[in-house]
């Protein structure tokens, strides 16, 4: 049955939304730097994507094939075949899981530090990961649940992809929200996925966040 390169960029943009690496067709406007009404024409199936479009979503998400996306040769995530058949050969696929929590939550007063040679060393399903981080608590419920464990991507410079999860730590210990703006250049403003009222969102100055890890993807423990 024939299948068309439309009907392919669909199957992995619904792919990204179910394993969570991506939020919304908003966040996928954003990725791509093209309109809205652009967008919506390709994800229902209305306009063929661009060759340029296809390759800004596979250089955003490293594990989903361009060649498959464009052809329909091999399979539509790269690593299954070539990442994940390595992983027990090579230990630097491995990374390390913290034996601490990050507080899906308000900051906890917490804090604690963990050297590397102390933790376990999982394999992480995702490339370029710097470590795996179990996280605590609801606030990130029903995106991040309790218990699960993220695999996160440390953040070298001042760019801040704004909208997305990141593991903060900070001078009162780790904690994981969506970060946007704060209300001048001093404050990042950490948002929760929950909106119960006891999750309010607040602000934190940058001089309290002492390093950011971009959260890539979430494994959700059963």
């Amino acid at each position: 049955m024939y299948v068309s390169v439309s009907e392919r960029f669909i199957e992995c943009v619904n792919f990204l939304l179910e394993s969570r690496q991506l939020r919304n067709q908003a966040e996928l406007v954003a990725i791509l730097g093209k309109s809205k009404g652009y967008v919506s024409q390709i994800l229902s199936g209305k306009k063929e994507p661009s060759g340029a479009v296809v390759e800004c979503l596979c250089e955003h998400f490293p594990d989903i094939s361009q060649e498959w996306i464009l052809t329909g040769e091999g399979e539509m995530r790269r690593k299954d075949h070539v990442v994940l058949t390595n992983l027990f050969e090579r230990a630097d696929n491995t990374v390390p899981l913290l034996p601490i929590f990050a507080q899906a939550g308000h900051l906890t007063g917490w804090s604690e530090s963990v050297t590397e040679v102390e933790c376990e060393r999982v394999i992480s399903p995702v490339k370029d990961i710097d470590m795996a981080v179990h996280i605590y608590g609801e606030s990130m419920y029903p995106d991040i649940p309790n218990g699960s464990v993220v695999y996160v991507r440390k953040v070298i410079g001042p760019v801040i992809d704004f909208g997305r999860a990141y593991i903060l730590d900070t001078t009162d210990g780790p904690v994981v929200k969506y970060i946007a703006p704060g209300s001048d250049d001093a404050h990042l403003k950490c948002i929760s996925a929950n909106h119960d009222p006891r999750f309010a969102d607040y602000e934190i100055l940058k001089t309290d966040i002492l390093g950011m890890y971009r959260v890539v993807m979430c494994m959700k423990m059963m």
